[in-house]
Order: C-alpha cells, then sequence, then structure tokens
C-alpha cells in the first residue's frame, strides 16, 4: 500500500531530499488560485508581450493580479538589461575591485566569476538559442508564509527564492519598487545623491539577485573538508576548493559569525551596497565571500548598467578606509545601508 507523505514524515528526511520535495510540490501546476482581481495567475496566456519570444519562460503566477504579472514580467526584462551591461569583467577597474575584490584575492575565480554573469546572462537569450536556461516558477502567495517577516531595522522581504530552484515568490514590497530606467533616470539627475548607489535600487537590481541562487546559474566556492592522509600531518581535515550553489536562507539571510579574542563580526550574506562591498573589502572575509553573494552580482550588474548609460560609476559608499578594526568596530557601518530590501537576522540556511 502506498505511504502518504505527510508534513512530519518530510523533516524526517534528509535535508536535500526533504527541500526538493516541497519545492516541487510548491512549483506543482494544476493548483493555482486565481489572482485577487480573479485573473487566472499564469503568465504567457494571450501572448501579446513583445518579450515572449525569450528563450526561457515565466510560469505559474500562483496569488498574482494581472498587473502584477505584468510588473514581474517587466522586471525580468530589465534584468536582462542589467546582465547585459554587465559581460566581459575587467578585474582591474574600480567597479570589479569594489564589488568582487582586488585582483590578487581573487586569481582563482575570476573564471567562475564570468562564468556566473555568462549563465545569468543567457535568460536574455531568444527562442532557437542552443543555450537555454530553466523557466522560472514566479507567485504572489507567499507559501511559507515569511513576506511579513523581519523587522523595521533590518527591512522584510521584496521577494524570496525556494530554496535553490528556479522558484520565487514576489512580495508585495516587490511591486513599490520603480522600474530600472526611470530609478536610473531620476538618481542620475540628483546632484545631491547621485554617486549613492543604493539609490538606483529597482525591480531589475532585485530579480538578478534572485536569479543568482538559481543552482543552474549561481555558482559559489564551497570549502569540502576531507581526511588528511599525509603521513605526520599536524591536521586531522584538510579544505579544498569545489562549487555549489549560492545558499539562500528561509529569511534571505544569516547572522554574521563572531571569531577570535575581540569577538570580531565576520560578515556573511549581505545585503545592499555598504555590506556587498565590505566583503569584497574586509581583510577578515575570505577571498571567495564577495563572489558568493548573489547581492554582489546584482549591484555589479547595476553599475555597470549606470556605467554604461550615464557614464560614471556611482561608487559611494567608500568602505577601503584603511583600517578594517576602525570599520568592524563601527556598528552603523558593518549594519549597512539605512534603505534594505532583505532581512539579516536569520540563521536556519536552506
Amino acid at each position: 500500500m502506498p505511504t502518504m507523505l505527510t508534513l512530519k514524515t518530510l523533516l524526517a528526511l534528509p535535508v536535500f531530499l526533504s527541500s526538493t520535495i516541497i519545492s516541487f510540490a510548491l512549483a506543482a501546476p494544476g493548483g493555482s488560485p486565481k489572482g485577487s482581481d480573479e485573473s487566472d495567475g499564469f503568465l504567457d496566456v494571450d501572448k501579446k508581450e513583445p518579450f515572449l519570444n525569450y528563450a526561457a519562460s515565466l510560469t505559474g503566477g500562483e496569488g498574482c493580479r494581472d498587473k502584477d504579472l505584468k510588473w514581474i514580467h517587466d522586471g525580468f526584462d530589465e534584468m536582462n538589461r542589467l546582465f547585459s551591461a554587465a559581460q566581459d569583467p575587467d578585474f582591474e577597474k574600480e567597479c570589479e575591485i569594489e564589488f568582487f575584490g582586488r585582483p590578487f584575492q581573487i586569481k582563482n575565480y575570476t573564471d567562475l566569476i564570468r562564468a556566473n554573469l555568462r549563465r545569468a546572462g543567457q535568460y536574455a537569450n531568444l527562442q532557437g538559442d542552443d543555450l537555454i536556461n530553466p523557466d522560472i516558477h514566479v507567485r504572489c502567495d507567499d507559501p511559507n508564509n515569511i513576506c511579513d517577516e523581519g523587522n523595521k531595522k533590518d527591512g522584510k522581504h521584496a521577494a524570496y527564492n525556494v530554496g535553490n530552484e528556479p522558484h520565487i515568490n514576489f512580495c508585495q514590497r516587490y511591486f513599490k519598487l520603480d522600474p530600472l530606467d526611470e530609478q536610473v533616470k531620476d538618481e542620475s539627475s540628483n546632484d545631491q545623491a547621485n554617486m549613492y548607489l543604493i539609490n538606483y535600487y529597482n525591480r531589475a537590481t532585485l530579480w538578478a539577485r534572485m536569479v543568482m541562487h538559481i543552482s543552474n546559474v549561481g555558482e559559489a566556492v564551497v570549502m569540502k573538508p576531507s581526511p588528511n592522509l599525509q603521513p605526520n600531518a599536524t591536521r586531522e581535515w584538510t579544505l579544498a576548493p569545489t562549487t555549489g550553489p549560492m545558499k539562500t536562507s528561509v529569511i534571505a539571510g544569516v547572522m554574521d559569525d563572531k571569531q577570535g579574542p575581540m569577538n570580531i563580526r565576520v560578515l556573511k550574506f549581505a545585503y545592499g551596497v555598504t555590506r556587498a562591498k565590505l566583503l569584497a573589502t574586509l581583510s577578515t572575509q575570505n577571498p571567495y565571500d564577495a563572489l558568493n553573494n548573489a547581492e554582489n552580482y546584482a549591484l555589479y550588474a547595476l553599475a555597470r548598467y549606470v556605467i554604461q548609460t550615464k557614464g560614471f560609476f556611482p561608487n559611494m559608499p567608500l568602505v577601503n578606509f584603511g583600517n578594517d578594526m576602525a570599520v568592524l568596530t563601527n556598528e552603523q557601518i558593518m549594519d549597512g545601508d539605512k534603505k534594505k530590501f532583505a532581512c539579516f537576522d536569520m540563521p536556519d540556511v536552506a
């Protein structure tokens, strides 16, 4: 007799297997509720949009109104323009250094960064292209019931990934983000604040971060332990680099670590320009921390787009002070930008 999988049974399974089954169940077609305006909630039905010739499709649409689906679709289209501007990075230039690290630190990882940007850029490929990224299941019904989790200090979700699957839920805060060109035009003309990259944050930037968490797109450096078989070894284990997906927690962030006798904060997954840059700058970070962080790619792509369209790099805030301790002991700097689009304070990583 077949056994029915209950939630208790699922939670007893290994983490990877249970999360895969749950992700599949959430993505399964056929049970999609109607949107709040009684629309069917599925994309690409009328085939009227001008960019429906992309090789990859957006599917799903549970809980989304027609205008929500258009906002999601338009953000996807704009994201493709961001990543188009971010191809062929030059790791000797300021923009690359600020978001990925100095060339001597990342010399072993530049091919990985290029490959991540290239795969993300493949969502712009059109039908008939041999290189096709996976379709993305989008929704607005908050299946994990976490859109409103968070707090005033750390922010709340605008969107979240379901594991590392091509599966994204968009919260109401996403629909308050401005279109790409509108935001870039408005901020670039503001002489008082046009050098602060966070002011350019828009719906395409958020899309770019979400896509980097998809396992078929973004790869991260993972240090894999193995027994040390060398004779007279002083360490029982050795660490060797391999690759895996960019991890995403249920609440899109993890706590900072505390290390050493002075209990120094070590940033992990960072959101916002300040913390993203600190990943690439602080000597307390691993050289691969920045390139493991999806937000760094999204902000880098945004910066490259501004450079391409407006001719200058909005490089503020500057975080390379030449004195790590001054930064590490400054809570205001370590907490990051005032404007946030995700939470930092949950330790559970999927």
